[in-house]
Order: C-alpha cells, then sequence, then structure tokens
C-alpha cells in the first residue's frame, strides 16, 4: 500500500506540532524563576538526601524540572524563594563543591535590526 505524499507531510506537520507543544508545556509549571545547575558527574540528583542539602544549602524551595544536556539541570526557584535576592542563592549554590556552574535561564529571543 502506497501512502501519498500529501499524507506524509500531514502526518509530518501533526507529529512536529505535537513536539512543540510538549516542549512549551514542559516549563509552564514553573512560575518563579528557571535556573540551570552544572553537577560533576557522578551526581544522583534523584537521591532524597542530595536533594535535601541541595534545598538547605539555596535557602529556598527549589524544585527539578528536568535534565537538560550533560550533567545540567533545570531547576525551578518557587515563589517564597523570590523574596530572597536571586543572586544570593545562586552564589550559595556554586559554594557546593558537587555543582560546577550555576545559570539563570534565559529565553533567547532574536534581536531587532533597526
Amino acid at each position: 500500500m502506497i501512502i501519498s505524499n500529501w499524507r506524509i507531510s500531514l502526518l509530518l506537520i501533526v507529529l512536529l506540532l505535537n513536539a512543540c507543544a510538549a516542549t512549551a508545556t514542559q516549563n509552564a509549571g514553573c512560575q518563579g524563576q528557571q535556573i540551570m545547575l552544572h553537577f560533576v558527574p557522578g551526581v544522583d540528583v534523584a537521591s532524597p538526601g542530595f536533594n535535601a542539602g541541595l534545598l538547605r544549602d539555596a535557602g529556598v524551595p527549589l524544585d527539578y524540572m528536568r535534565p537538560l544536556f550533560d550533567d545540567y539541570h533545570l531547576y525551578c526557584v518557587g515563589q517564597e524563594g523570590q523574596a530572597s535576592s536571586l543572586n544570593e542563592v545562586l552564589e550559595r549554590l556554586r559554594e557546593r563543591p558537587d555543582i560546577l556552574a550555576v545559570e539563570i535561564d534565559r529565553i533567547n529571543r532574536p534581536q531587532r535590526k533597526e
């Protein structure tokens, strides 16, 4: 059975739209600021002990969102944590020996040429 080209094209468009919608809803749960944490290799981010220490050192609520790439992971700083200076939170996390880098997750948009 041969499927016509327009049906294949339609199927690809539907699959692409579903993938885009899934990516958009992954970050929809964060009402605060998103941060990226780069851990040393071998850190078990699912460990309850690790997460308790991370929350203690951050001093604000942190919600794990998803892995990114290599050993980077995306976290959401909870609404309650917004009262604390985000820079202070980042500095406290940078002091941990199991964290190589801490960065704010920013949305990059193309610059308009004027």
